[in-house]
């Protein structure tokens, strides 16, 4: 590993840091868009700091806990309602998935040949079998909801309070207007899609840094990233052993050896940690005494407001 390290390229892991700064600030941009299209129409910056707020926590925190921050934030220093605000998170979270499994079900298509040399014919149909079910599962399922949401916003009254179900019938309502909104919908797609390149580029990027020539790439990335996104999950980036069992995993299927998917690891997150740091630090000084108030509103006070419409 350290090895390997020593003869990494300083300027390939600048540009590495560098693309996925911006893509960070895309994914930020993307939120604000995801709230317009919800019916919250609110200033940038203010949504791209809570934004940067978020991303540095989730990579410090397990089970995206910075999301949880960023609701309390949009709803004290915005007014965003809970509802609307899961409605802008979670839209910005699934269209990012959604371009992602497009992106990579083009690869496997592309590919087919080379996932059928490494996985075997067998195995390779039932990827690339998996993948599309799952793309059309998630344009099937963005159908249903606008259906329902438009639904249920018909039949929608006016309440005096928001219970359990009040709020799922609000978020969905507000996520099914964020689908069917044209027009931020297509900037947010496009969003996604550069957002999307640029990760993909960005982590891409440390196989030159550590000279390492990986047969089918592109594929071999995207299985780094779409592995690593699950482990995230319950063990936060900034951890790296999510990301170094995911890598030696992946890359293993490429011929990776152990000591250069470690080496891998330590560059990619480095790559993935000093954005989120550099954008996010001074967001969250500035907010850091009103971090315990802004939590309990998201999870308490919203039960009592008035619903509102978009």
């Amino acid at each position: 590993m350290w090895e390997a390290l020593t003869r990494s390229s300083l300027a390939w892991l600048a540009v590495a840091t560098a693309v996925k700064m911006l893509g960070l600030t895309l994914h930020e941009l993307r939120l604000w868009t995801s709230l317009v299209a919800a019916g919250e129409r609110h200033p940038v910056l203010p949504v791209v700091t809570i934004g940067y707020v978020s991303g540095l926590l989730n990579t410090l925190l397990p089970v995206r806990g910075g999301d949880l921050v960023a609701l309390g934030l949009m709803k004290r220093e915005l007014g965003v309602p809970v509802p609307a605000g899961v409605a802008a998170i979670g839209l910005t979270g699934f269209l990012e998935a959604a371009v992602f499994g497009v992106f990579l079900l083009g690869v496997a298509l592309v590919g087919a040949s080379q996932w059928e040399e490494l996985l075997g014919t067998a195995m390779a149909r039932q990827a690339t079998g998996t993948l599309t079910l799952m793309t059309l599962g998630s344009v099937f399922g963005s159908v249903l909801v606008v259906m329902l949401a438009r639904r249920l916003r018909k039949r929608q009254e006016q309440p005096t309070g928001m219970g359990p179900i009040a709020f799922l019938r609000e978020t969905v309502t507000r996520v099914g207007e964020g689908m069917s909104a044209a027009g931020p919908l297509a900037l947010n797609l496009t969003l996604a899609a550069l957002q999307v390149g640029l990760v993909v580029f960005s982590f891409w990027a440390i196989l030159p840094a550590l000279q390492l020539e990986v047969p089918f790439s592109v594929l071999a990335i995207c299985g780094v990233i779409g592995v690593g996104s699950f482990a995230a999950v319950v063990l936060p980036p900034s951890f790296g052993a999510g990301t170094a069992a995911t890598s030696i995993f992946v890359l293993g299927f490429f011929g990776v050896t152990e000591p250069d998917a470690l080496a891998y690891t330590a560059l990619t997150w480095l790559s993935n940690t000093v954005p989120p740091l550099c954008c996010g630090l001074v967001p969250l000084v500035r907010r850091i005494g009103r971090l315990s108030p802004v939590t309990r509103d998201s999870g308490a006070q919203d039960t009592a407001t008035p619903a509102q419409t978009g």
